[in-house]
């Protein structure tokens, strides 16, 4: 187990959240973008392996395009957003709340918190995710470090 994957498990405890997973761009820098599911915690299977998302495909791939946080909430009962979102349909996730790490103002991960049933509406604080990203982005460098 990786210390991204033993700090996303112990995030996922903190945030409360059934989900948690780190999305990045795999493919050489002469290709296409693929985003792929890189790490993650507390998932069911490991079909989120088989996953591969185009820049504005699915939850982490508009995340990526536009660079903000998105919200997509009842993902569970629309299933044009099951459709959208493989992830969500793979992992029973009803709320997702995807985040952009950014580092010098470009793109390096998104981070993705899942929720398998509605919850109230304390999710829409997430200060205490935003103000961890130092220490994901941290994480990232020396991971990318690791494998150069």
């Amino acid at each position: 187990m990786s210390q991204m994957d033993v700090w996303l498990e112990e995030q996922r405890k903190e945030w409360q959240a059934d989900f948690l997973g780190l999305a990045q761009d795999v493919a050489p820098p002469s290709q296409q973008t693929e985003l792929r599911w890189t790490h993650v915690a507390g998932n069911t299977s490991d079909h989120y392996k088989s996953i591969r998302l185009r820049i504005g495909k699915g939850i982490a791939g508009e995340v990526w395009r536009t660079g903000r946080e998105q919200r997509v909430t009842d993902i569970q009962s629309d299933s044009q957003n099951l459709l959208k979102y493989p992830i969500a349909r793979l992992e029973q996730l009803d709320m997702t709340i995807g985040i952009p790490i950014l580092k010098n103002g470009i793109i390096r991960a998104v981070l993705l918190l899942g929720y398998r049933k509605p919850i109230g509406t304390d999710v829409s604080d997430v200060t205490a995710v935003y103000a961890a990203l130092p220490v994901l982005s941290a994480l990232l460098e020396e991971e990318a470090h690791i494998d150069d």
